[in-house]
């Protein structure tokens, strides 16, 4: 599965999987629940009220399908590349680089979604997203955008402990003046940050661990910072 680096309000990079085509189905899926009860309520509402002739009866009933129709498009812009089915499904539509989409770019894959989801069925997009590495459909190319899952892959057994091979170089010798308990509160901190994106926390950590130690991060992300101090900990004293 690919995989995307987004950068944080705070410039910690967090790596994400891009969005599963299970997970966009079933976004899709309660989307489409959540606009067909949407439509029903406006058409009930507006049957309430008298109209004068036929005319005024189908210009009522086109702004509310048109309403309807613009439902994705205000949701993302809203709610910041989500709508209701991909808050429920944790995932979000981002630039390709990583960083937040604009609204011209929500515009774009809402314009282009309209022919090839409503159009021709989804098979368009269904295609599409299959056949690209990013899982984009032809409205995400256009505007540089795909989804990502927002629950990072936490396998902290390969981030923590990536390399144990002998050969490995301990970066920050200063480790040694943290104990054991320093390192498991860490440890807790850090993969309680990972979990929740809490990117202050991340931030505190690290400039903690430089106070402590007496070190720079040496030009290393929050997360790299304190995944290689972990490690450096780890193999300071493993043999001892």
């Amino acid at each position: 599965m690919n995989k995307l680096l987004v950068n944080t309000p705070q410039n910690v990079q967090i790596e994400y999987n891009i969005a599963s085509l299970g997970k966009r189905i079933l976004a899709y899926v309660i989307d489409a629940i959540l606009r067909l009860i949407l439509l029903y309520a406006l058409l009930y509402f507006a049957d309430l009220f008298p109209k004068q002739d036929s005319w005024m009866e189908m210009g009522i009933d086109s702004i509310i399908y048109f309403i309807v129709l613009l439902y994705p498009l205000i949701l993302e812009i809203l709610l910041n590349g989500q709508t209701i089915g991909k808050l429920i499904m944790k995932i979000r539509v981002v630039c390709l680089d990583g960083n937040r989409a604009n609204n011209f770019d929500y515009f774009l894959r809402w314009v282009i979604g309209i022919v090839e989801i409503y159009l021709f069925f989804g098979m368009i997009a269904l295609i599409t997203a299959i056949i690209n590495k990013n899982g984009q459909r032809l409205g995400d190319i256009v505007a540089n955008t795909c989804l990502i899952d927002l629950n990072p892959k936490l396998d902290l057994s390969q981030t923590i402990f990536a390399d144990v091979s002998e050969t490995y170089k301990i970066r920050f010798p200063e480790v040694y003046r943290l104990s054991d308990r320093d390192i498991n509160i860490v440890k807790e901190n850090f993969t309680s940050a990972l979990k929740t994106n809490n990117y202050d926390v991340l931030l505190k950590l690290t400039r903690k661990l430089e106070e402590i130690m007496d070190v720079k991060s040496d030009g290393l992300g929050n997360i790299d910072f304190i995944q290689v101090i972990i490690q450096d900990h780890y193999h300071f004293h493993k043999d001892k």
